[in-house]
């Protein structure tokens, strides 16, 4: 298998550099906590599990910040029309089939249940459909700017994190910034200089590495606890940790043998498909709103459900959609 996700799951694509499977497995976990977080936990759950439940929500930012290490990771030193051609019609390949088919059938039901039904099903899955293609769009003109200096490219990604925290906790509602896909390409920037400290030879030692996945947990537990502020969450105090985080599954260890098993992996090569057809399948059961723990349960059985229906959409419509627009470009270049 090659690339960050393999041929044989429908990548149809063939890249320099061997799969790093744990980072498949740690992509496997965000999409998890993404839908936990939409869930929820029963009614009468502590406080403090309904906070880390609703922290899962970092697993959307996170994705932005894997893209930047999965591109500069697969696609290093991408110039010249061809190649770069070839670039935007592997991430069109990558998005689009799935989301014309679901978006195509949640606008029929739409018919029936209005439209405001249609844009809380499909809303949060456009807008990370758009910001996807803005970043994508973005890589090519951003990569002789960081491997000029990833140093450079690096502050300056968290100076502007920092600057829009600023706007974001000094305005009333954030959520139009929140919603900007601009404000996501320092996320980008990250991950890309996170994947040239890797194919540069960067490991932390076992201990360090070990090190680093206590801190951060043990982090994210405090700040979830302490803080339910979006702002806070979605911004550089996750950042760099999360970018800690990638940096210590490459090393490797015990946990990252464990995302590297067949279940996390298999989780992040339909993150994508999880993401997309989670509200559709969650529409008509919402968060857990049982006082029980027989509510919990029920919803662990629900994400189940949510996961075994991104596999069947992943399996029969996403790789093969897929495979099906990559073949097409190659006959069409072949024909010019």
């Amino acid at each position: 298998m090659t690339g960050l996700t393999s041929v044989d799951a429908g990548a149809g694509l063939r890249h320099p550099r061997p799969e790093i499977l744990a980072l498949t497995g740690l992509r496997g976990l965000a999409v998890l906590g993404v839908i936990a977080s939409q869930v929820g936990v029963w009614r009468t759950a502590p406080p403090v599990l309904h906070q880390l439940v609703a922290a899962g929500s970092l697993g959307v930012p996170f994705f932005f910040l894997l893209s930047g290490f999965v591109l500069a990771y697969n696609y290093p030193g991408l110039s010249g029309r061809r190649p770069v051609s070839r670039y935007a019609v592997a991430r069109l390949a990558r998005l689009g089939p799935l989301y014309v088919v679901v978006g195509s059938g949640v606008r029929v039901l739409g018919g029936l249940n209005g439209g405001e039904w249609v844009r809380s099903v499909l809303g949060q899955q456009t807008w990370f459909l758009g910001t996807a293609l803005v970043l994508y769009v973005a890589y090519p003109l951003l990569t002789r700017v960081v491997a000029a200096d990833p140093t450079r490219a690096a502050v300056c990604a968290v100076v502007v994190q920092v600057v829009v925290l600023a706007l974001r906790l000094g305005t009333g509602s954030d959520d139009w910034l929140y919603r900007n896909p601009l404000v996501w390409i320092p996320d980008l920037v990250l991950g890309m200089v996170l994947a040239s400290l890797a194919t540069s030879g960067f490991r932390l030692t076992r201990r360090t590495a070990y090190l680093v996945q206590v801190v951060v947990l043990v982090y994210a537990v405090v700040l979830s606890c302490v803080s339910s502020s979006s702002a806070l969450h979605y911004s550089v105090f996750w950042s760099v940790p999360l970018g800690l985080v990638i940096l210590s599954v490459l090393r490797t260890t015990r946990v990252s043998a464990v995302l590297a098993g067949t279940v996390p992996v298999r989780l992040g090569v339909v993150g994508y498909e999880a993401f997309l057809v989670k509200t559709l399948v969650l529409d008509g059961f919402g968060p857990v709103h049982s006082g029980s723990l027989w509510g919990a349960l029920l919803a662990v059985g629900w994400i189940g459900f949510t996961v075994l229906v991104a596999e069947g959409a992943h399996r029969y419509i996403g790789a093969p959609g897929r495979r099906w627009v990559l073949s097409l470009a190659r006959r069409r270049a072949v024909r010019v």
